[in-house]
């Protein structure tokens, strides 16, 4: 399902809204289907039942999702037209995960290096499936 960081600087409502976007824009929730209640969602994360509201608010917003009254949220049809969000997406991704390598005192070398580390043992990791 989803998870929070609470040691994170980023807001709940934000950790939250990325990974729904993510999922969206990945092909990980299809058009019309229905996101957790929020209650339930709330319930699962332990997170204030608000700060679903504000999550499927903005979500709403921007378009993603759609709610249907007494139905629930559910992925909007427009959702695929906001593949070009993707590109946004990887950069916040891309600058948490400096962030955090830097925070631990990595230099930019290292990171790269762990980066393409990474990468590898994924390709060889597909590889063998």
């Amino acid at each position: 399902m989803y998870s929070i960081d609470s040691r994170s600087a980023i807001p709940v409502y934000e950790q939250l809204k990325r990974q729904i976007v993510l999922r969206i824009v990945s092909d990980r929730l299809d058009e019309g289907e229905k996101l957790p209640s929020i209650r339930e969602l709330a319930a699962a994360l332990k997170i204030n039942p608000n700060t679903v509201v504000k999550t499927y608010r903005q979500l709403e917003t921007d378009g993603f999702v759609a709610s249907r009254k007494g139905l629930g949220v559910f992925i909007s049809t427009e959702a695929r037209e906001l593949q070009g969000d993707r590109n946004e997406i990887f950069k916040e991704l891309t600058d948490d995960y400096i962030s955090k390598a830097g925070g631990l005192g990595l230099k930019a070398d290292e990171i790269m290096k762990g980066l393409s580390d990474r990468l590898k043992g994924e390709i060889e990791y597909d590889k063998n499936e």
